[in-house]
C-alpha cells in the first residue's frame, strides 16, 4: 500500500518533462532541422540509457527476442513519432497540436477494447472524451479555426499520426514480455537511433557550429523526454497499464498553463480555468470507482 502513490508521482514528473518538450523542441529547431533534432534526442539518450543499464548491471539486450520487441517500439513508439512532431511544429502552433497529441488516451482505449479485449469502463469513454473537449476548448476558438487551413493539413496529418505511434508503443510495451526497465529504454533508444541514423546523422555536424541555446535544448531533450522519460513510461505502464499512463496528455495543458502564469507572468483568463476545470472533472469521471471487499 505505501508504493501505490509511485505511479502518481512518476506521472506527474512525466508530465512536466513532456510539457516542456514541445517548448525545447522549438528552441532546438532554430539550429536543427526536425529529423536532426530527432535523431540527436534519440542517440543521446541511447548513450546515457546504456550506460545506466550497463553500470547497474541489467546491460543492454542480449537476446532475439528482446531485440525485435524493442525495435519495433523503438521505431513505431519513438523515432517516428518524434520526427514527425519536430516537422509538424515547424508549421502550426503548439494550441493546434496539442489537440492532436491529446488525442493518445482515446487511441489507447480504443486499442485497450480492440487489440487486448479488456474491458473498459463506460466512465473512462466519458471521462476522456470529457477531457478532450476540455482541451478543445483550451486550445479555443482560433487554433479550432486554423485545422485543415491551407498549408497545414499535412502537419495536422502527421500530429494525428504522432498520437496514433505513441499509443502503439503504449500498447506494444504493454504486451511485450517483461525486461528490466533500463535494459528496455537503452533497446529503445539504440532502435530508434540506428533507424533515424541514415536521416539524421548531419546532426553531428551541425551540432559543431549550432549556437549554444539550441544545442542545450537538444541535450536536454535527449537526457530528460527522451532519456528518463521513455523508462519512467516503460516502468509505469508495466506496473499499471496503458490507460492509466495515457492521463499525461490530458494534463499536460495545464502544466503549461501553470508555466505560463507562475514563471512567464502571462495572464490567466476565465476561458482558460474553465477549460481545466472541464479537464480536471473528465479525469475525476473516467476513475473507476473502488469495489468494497
Amino acid at each position: 500500500m505505501k508504493s501505490e502513490w509511485v505511479p502518481y508521482f512518476l506521472v506527474a514528473f512525466l508530465v512536466i518533462v513532456w510539457g516542456s518538450a514541445f517548448g525545447l523542441t522549438t528552441v532546438a529547431l532554430e539550429a536543427f532541422s526536425p529529423v536532426e533534432t530527432a535523431f540527436g534526442r534519440t542517440a543521446l539518450a541511447a548513450v546515457v540509457v546504456a550506460s545506466v543499464a550497463i553500470f547497474s548491471g541489467q546491460g543492454i539486450p542480449n537476446t532475439l527476442l528482446e531485440w525485435r520487441w524493442l525495435s519495433l517500439l523503438g521505431i513505431v513508439g519513438l523515432a517516428a513519432p518524434i520526427t514527425l512532431l519536430s516537422w509538424a511544429q515547424l508549421s502550426i502552433p503548439g494550441s493546434v497540436a496539442s489537440i492532436f497529441i491529446s488525442s493518445v488516451p482515446l487511441f489507447i482505449l480504443l486499442a485497450t477494447r480492440v487489440i487486448l479485449r479488456e474491458p473498459v469502463s463506460k466512465r473512462k469513454w466519458i471521462g476522456f472524451a470529457i477531457g478532450f473537449a476540455g482541451l478543445v476548448w483550451l486550445a479555443g476558438p482560433a487554433a479550432i479555426s486554423q485545422v485543415g487551413a491551407e498549408g497545414q493539413a499535412r502537419a495536422q496529418l502527421a500530429c494525428l499520426l504522432v498520437a496514433m505511434g505513441y499509443a502503439s508503443g503504449a500498447i506494444i510495451i504493454k504486451v511485450m514480455p517483461s525486461v528490466p526497465s533500463f535494459r528496455a529504454t537503452a533497446g529503445t533508444m539504440i532502435s530508434g537511433a540506428v533507424f533515424l541514423l541514415p536521416f539524421g546523422y548531419s546532426a553531428f555536424e551541425t551540432a559543431l557550429g549550432a549556437p549554444t541555446v539550441p544545442l542545450i535544448a537538444l541535450i536536454v531533450l535527449g537526457i530528460l523526454p527522451s532519456g528518463i522519460g521513455q523508462n519512467i513510461r516503460y516502468v509505469v505502464i508495466k506496473r499499471r497499464g496503458p490507460v492509466f499512463m495515457s492521463v499525461v496528455g490530458f494534463l499536460i495543458p495545464i502544466w503549461a498553463g501553470f508555466i505560463g502564469f507562475f514563471i512567464l507572468d502571462e495572464p490567466i483568463t476565465l476561458h482558460a480555468v474553465s477549460a481545466y476545470a472541464i479537464i480536471l472533472g473528465g479525469l475525476l469521471i473516467s476513475r473507476d470507482r473502488v469495489k468494497k471487499a
